[in-house]
């Protein structure tokens, strides 16, 4: 029997939390951590660790952000609770959401005010499912899943954003035309307004952004708004808006 008892006393003590500590980005965001946390596993941590994913799935559809818990030691652990960035931003379904670069989709209006630091930047989605596989809803609270491809927007960016006429866009329409992906952009330079619409695939090969940085150049010199369709197949054509 003692030595029974010897074993449940170590056992106990082996799995004992010594200590724990939340690191958050504000107080809010701690008060709504301990407001779904239940106190009763921070005594005995193989239960906590279990309590602790619970927790980080429910706050995580619910808020923008992301939990973290790890164990610092034995018995000791720390759960780091951060705000998600806001990586671009969205026009669909007439609401504005906020996008983070892992693919994390929410309303606007639902995440911390930095979510600004996306720029004025707006990308607009039809609401015909011809951009997001085919759906045309979304949850309007919490967050999930975004059903528009971050691969494309990336690729997008990726491409543009070192151009110098990509920062007088104050938005982008993204829409399928043919099977391929067609952007149109309002941009405002120098007291002139231009419209140019994008379709990537058509230009294998070819710089066209610095095709398009060059006919910019000509253009603001010439004065008169302009719509540039780069829509055909290794040309870009020119109109006046």
């Amino acid at each position: 029997m003692a030595g029974s008892l010897l074993y449940i006393r170590d056992y106990k003590y082996w799995f004992t939390m010594s200590s724990y500590r939340v690191e958050s980005q504000s107080q809010a965001l701690e008060r709504r951590f301990w407001d779904v946390f239940p106190m009763r596993c921070l005594t005995f941590w193989p239960l906590f660790l279990k309590d602790a994913e619970g927790v980080k799935e429910f706050l995580e559809r619910d808020m923008p952000v992301s939990v973290e818990t790890e164990m610092e030691g034995l018995g000791h652990f720390k759960t780091k609770i951060e705000w998600l960035s806001a990586w671009v931003k969205v026009d669909w379904r007439g609401k504005i959401w906020c996008i983070s670069r892992d693919g994390r989709m929410w309303l606007f209006e639902r995440g911390r005010q930095n979510d600004n630091a996306a720029g004025k930047l707006v990308w607009k989605i039809p609401d015909d499912g011809s951009v997001t596989g085919g759906i045309t809803d979304a949850p309007m609270s919490g967050v999930f899943k975004s059903p528009l491809s971050t691969e494309v927007i990336a690729s997008f960016l990726d491409e543009f954003n070192d151009c110098k006429w990509f920062g007088a866009a104050t938005d982008i329409t993204w829409q399928r035309r043919a099977g391929m992906d067609l952007f149109s952009l309002k941009l405002t330079r120098g007291g002139q307004h231009f419209e140019l619409y994008l379709q990537r695939d058509k230009y294998s090969g070819q710089d066209v952004g610095t095709m398009i940085d060059e006919l910019f150049a000509r253009l603001i010199t010439e004065g008169g708004n302009h719509i540039i369709d780069a829509t055909y197949e290794g040309k870009i054509l020119l109109r006046s808006l």
